[in-house]
């Protein structure tokens, strides 16, 4: 009884904690339509969080506030925002000029926007999450190996400019200038400097995407396993989050890179790990599993892998308000600017949008597992996602924003509102792309959590009955 007692709270925690989520962005969104429309003399009859059955209501100013059973979303209901109801009334929608209405309707992705910011401004206050740059491990025969660079090092500036978290230290090697840089290091609490001239190495992005830039062979994982994946070859192997990997094959390793390598490179039906667990040496024998990758040019690869993450050492790096205001403006460009960049490239095929899209059920997920990892955690998602939303909302596409704002764009050049059949055409196109999205998302959700491959197992099995 405890444990459906346990199960039932931990639902009704994920879920209410994504209705949180949801309701802040979604009241946010609406509020900028509301408040822009209420100064600029429009009436607005109804501001609803969610669709659907009515769960509250209340009037207050003319206005009635609902919230309604499924809370994927809201509306501001304004009089007169169809052009058909419209009767010239001063407080109706299309009685206003159409800079007016075009200010209503921006407003609402606006508000996301400064949303975004003004959460990370707080998250930096609160503390920035993001990997420590401890090093824990130096990879053989690179320059920070060659330079006296050791697994245990915290690096504290790069060329006298501080560095937090590492994030920014990646950055920071990668824009230095001149044939040497000169990290410090806390080691052993003694700061030290080490010369060291970088080479140029190829890496994926956070699109996945492969570049050159310069790099110095350190990483911020070592050989302690933080996750196991169900079902995985190591979770069948007995193998557990916490152990840490002595050897593959013999072959010492000495952090995440060394081992992934002796994985991917082995040939044999099965590899020989050695671990530690509670000071204990245990013996493995790990039958690895063969995924097949694309490569940036379409062709395909093969990896070896058994299922198994490194631990992460996180870190919150916290700023004065002055700093996280800077910081908070300059995180919230990259954000913005990673999206479009993201976006592009998913419609020229450079990026799987298979692989960069969330619908409901990945966010949710995202959004239980920043919750339980703390406050900022949970801003610093809500920041991005909000901006998100804002850049989403801007497509010009009708029922969206930034369609109503095109048409609105159209009717400011010819100098008067569209023929109703041009607008009803648009609406038409627009709402069958918005469907097509919405399957899209659902579908990417539903393969990621493998219910796709379980249905075609399921419907395979039915047809062999037959």
């Amino acid at each position: 009884m405890e444990t459906l007692a346990m199960i039932i709270w931990e639902v009704i925690r994920k879920f209410g904690v994504f209705i949180i989520f949801l309701g802040i962005l979604v009241t946010v969104h609406e509020w900028g339509h509301f408040i822009t429309a209420k100064r600029l003399g429009v009436d607005v009859e109804r501001f609803s969080f969610g669709f659907g059955p009515k769960l509250f209501s209340r009037m207050h100013r003319g206005t009635e506030f609902v919230i309604c059973l499924f809370p994927l979303g809201g509306y501001v209901k304004m009089a007169g925002d169809e052009r058909d109801q419209c009767q010239g009334k001063p407080g109706e929608f299309f009685s206003k000029p159409v800079g007016y209405r075009a200010l209503i309707v921006v407003n609402g992705p606006l508000i996301n926007f400064l949303l975004a910011y003004v959460a990370l401004v707080i998250v930096f206050l609160l503390g920035y999450p993001d990997l420590s740059t401890n090093i824990h491990e130096v990879i053989n025969g690179k320059p920070a190996q060659m330079a006296g660079l050791r697994s245990g090092d915290e690096v504290v500036a790069v060329n006298r400019v501080p560095v937090y978290g590492w994030s920014e230290l990646q950055k920071a090697i990668a824009g230095s200038q001149g044939d040497q840089i000169v990290l410090r290091v806390n080691r052993a609490n003694e700061m030290v400097d080490v010369p060291i001239v970088p080479e140029m190495v190829v890496r994926q992005n956070l699109l996945g995407q492969e570049e050159k830039v310069r790099g110095v062979g350190i990483s911020p994982y070592g050989n302690v396993i933080g996750e196991v994946e169900k079902d995985s070859p190591a979770d069948k192997a007995g193998i557990k989050k916490g152990d840490k990997i002595i050897s593959i094959d013999g072959a010492t390793v000495l952090g995440w890179t060394s081992l992934a390598t002796a994985i991917m490179e082995s040939k044999s039906d099965t590899i020989e790990i050695v671990l530690e667990r509670e000071n204990q040496m245990i013996h493995q024998s790990v039958a690895p599993k063969t995924e097949k990758v694309k490569n940036r040019d379409k062709s395909l690869k093969e990896l070896r892998t058994i299922g198994i993450g490194p631990v992460q050492d996180l870190d919150s790096y916290r700023f004065g308000l002055g700093s996280s205001l800077v910081r908070g403006f300059q995180k919230f460009i990259e954000f913005t600017a990673l999206t479009y960049k993201a976006i592009f490239l998913m419609i020229v095929g450079n990026v799987s949008a298979k692989e960069s899209v969330a619908g409901p059920i990945g966010i949710f997920n995202i959004v239980d597992a920043a919750a339980q990892m703390g406050l900022n955690h949970f801003l610093l998602i809500l920041a991005v996602i909000s901006a998100n939303l804002a850049i989403v909302n801007l497509f010009p596409i009708v029922p969206l924003d930034g369609g109503h704002l095109l048409i609105m764009a159209m009717e400011k050049i010819r100098g008067g509102m569209l023929p109703r059949r041009i607008e009803e055409t648009f609406a038409r196109i627009g709402f069958s792309l918005i469907i097509l999205l919405t399957v899209f998302v659902f579908y990417v959700d539903f393969a990621r959590m493998g219910w796709i491959d379980q249905m075609f197992n399921f419907a395979y099995q039915i047809k062999q009955l037959f």
